[in-house]
């Protein structure tokens, strides 16, 4: 049977300044076959490498013809100082060459294509620390061809890297077991507003790992394979990371990038074993050109959970994968797909987002898969549910089974502290929040009750908040004098009420000028035009930071 998902190459699709759109390639308009060394990500030439400490970065390179080899051929990858000398001269720049000693090209930097084929298989370029920090340096690479009878485009025959070395990511642990780790809806609210929050006694950050919520995995019906797929706000933020996911870094926070069902078959649970594999090379290279701390799974909006085991849908035994996608049921699609990252990606993050039957379970290749998480996240707000277990080998430590939705919960008060208590004595090792709002509410108590919990000790908001896409913060943290004066306010919901023997029924908002007055300095406060009339009595007020 002929495979329906085809697994050469990629075209990344979050950052259109890096796509190289042209889809006959940059070959030389003349008779013959030639070559061009190409991005396994589909960026153009100054793609970054971000180096953290003495970690290692990667660059993925492969060769592509113009058509299909009628040989086999040969190609060698080399590091070209002449190549970087012509880009800084035809350019304008003058970009240094970061050290040759400090890159290892795989397989000695030897690139075959079979005869009949078109691609070859990527091949890794692994980039060593030099020791250096606040320098961006220049990776020219460029082929030539061994054997096999082509020529290379001379348009195409080199790839130039920018290569950014960080200081090490510092240790957020704050010595209790525990972590905390937050969900951003970046469609609504600023990641920068989680590093605002530091614990009072060491000053390291509040949370431990930030999830950028969310990029989407979906199918491709041309190319017939999975992508990822970003909308405008993710984009936004992966191609200003030195701006967003830097300096969160710098603080000590992981930043993770959020893979989602996006209403088309795809899904992080049903991909057979040659997508998953294909799928998680994908996922590296945004890792290595974002310079992101690993990749988190939400198995939420794939066409198998919509159409199938839903209420009044035929239960899951009667989807029938499309070639090269298999059953979500049993958790053996998701197990593979972590599999194939913890695989080629064995000192990134890898969660999974608990929330529905298709977690995880099982074991790949004699290794049971919970072994190979990170972290795993019950996914139903407010409620307590210990489903470790579903997850074949997944030690507690590594399990929250009562998550906190702060939008809710800042508003409601939904979230139970004995829970969390519970949690703790337990021996479970994470707290996941969702949803923070910054600009929106003050969780100063919400964290202080929960970090006293888990942390043994205190946050300090700096009260700095980012509006969506903006790198500039702004102080809003409110103090007592902050409330004093008049404001234009509105009811949230209908209002009934009972005063001196009348009644009103406001059924819906209303709107009024009320105007708030010192009654105790720092303590309290006396409200009128809370209902609009002249002769109304004061509300009294306390303050609470």
């Amino acid at each position: 049977a002929t495979m329906a998902l085809i697994f050469v190459g990629f075209s990344f699709t979050a950052c259109e300044d890096d796509i190289d759109l042209d889809p006959n390639g940059n070959y030389d308009n003349i008779d013959g076959t030639y070559g061009s060394v190409k991005n396994v990500s589909g960026a153009r030439d100054l793609s970054t490498i971000t180096i953290f400490g003495s970690k290692a970065g990667t660059g993925q390179l492969y060769f592509e013809l113009s058509s299909a080899a009628t040989e086999a051929v040969t190609v060698k990858l080399k590091i070209d100082e002449e190549a970087l000398k012509s880009y800084n001269t035809a350019n304008g720049t003058s970009y240094a060459m970061y050290p040759e000693s400090q890159v290892t090209f795989e397989n000695g930097g030897t690139i075959n294509i079979a005869a009949g084929s078109q691609k070859s298989e990527a091949l890794n370029i692994t980039i060593s620390s030099n020791g250096g920090t606040g320098n961006t340096y220049a990776l020219p690479i460029s082929a030539d061809v061994t054997a096999g009878g082509v020529k290379v485009s001379a348009a195409s025959k080199s790839y130039i890297y920018l290569i950014k070395p960080y200081p090490e990511i510092p240790d957020s642990d704050k010595g209790t077991g525990m972590k905390a780790i937050l969900y951003v809806e970046v469609n609504d609210e600023n990641i920068l507003n989680a590093g605002e929050y530091t614990m009072a006694g060491s000053g390291k950050p509040f949370f431990d790992v930030v999830n950028i919520f969310a990029a989407n995995i979906n199918y491709n019906s041309e190319t017939k394979r999975v992508y990822i797929n970003c909308n405008e706000n993710v984009s936004h933020i992966l191609k200003n990371a030195d701006q967003y996911i830097r300096p969160l870094q710098a603080k000590g926070i992981k930043v993770v990038l959020t893979i989602l069902g996006n209403h088309d078959e795809a899904g992080v649970a049903n991909l057979g074993p040659e997508a998953a594999a294909d799928f998680a090379r994908e996922i590296k290279s945004y890792m290595d050109v974002y310079g992101l701390d690993g990749v988190d799974f939400d198995d939420e909006y794939s066409l198998y959970n919509e159409r199938y085991g839903g209420s009044g849908q035929p239960p899951i035994e009667s989807y029938i994968p499309s070639p090269g996608f298999v059953n979500p049921k049993g958790g053996g699609g998701s197990a593979r797909l972590v599999y194939e990252c913890r695989k080629i990606m064995p000192d990134k993050i890898i969660s999974f987002y608990d929330f529905n039957a298709y977690v995880p379970s099982g074991t790949v290749e004699g290794e049971e898969v919970g072994t190979l998480l990170d972290y795993a996240y019950w996914g139903l707000y407010g409620s307590w549910q210990d489903r470790h277990g579903n997850i074949t080998g997944l030690d507690k430590k590594k399990y929250n089974p009562i998550p906190i939705n702060l939008n809710f919960s800042a508003s409601n008060g939904g979230y139970r502290l004995s829970y969390i208590q519970n949690a703790r004595n337990q021996g479970f090792g994470i707290q996941m929040f969702y949803d923070l709002r910054s600009g929106s509410y003050d969780y100063t108590e919400l964290f202080n009750n929960v970090s006293n919990v888990i942390f043994g000790d205190e946050v300090e908001w700096t009260g700095v908040t980012y509006a969506k896409n903006s790198v500039s913060g702004t102080t809003v943290k409110p103090s007592y004098s902050s409330y004093i004066g008049s404001w234009d306010v509105a009811s949230a919901n209908s209002l009934y009420i009972n005063y001196g023997g009348g009644y009103w029924d406001w059924s819906g908002s209303m709107a009024a000028t009320m105007t708030i007055e010192e009654k105790v300095a720092g303590q309290s406060y006396t409200l009128y035009g809370w209902y609009g009339t002249a002769d109304e009595l004061p509300l009294i007020a306390n303050y609470n930071s």
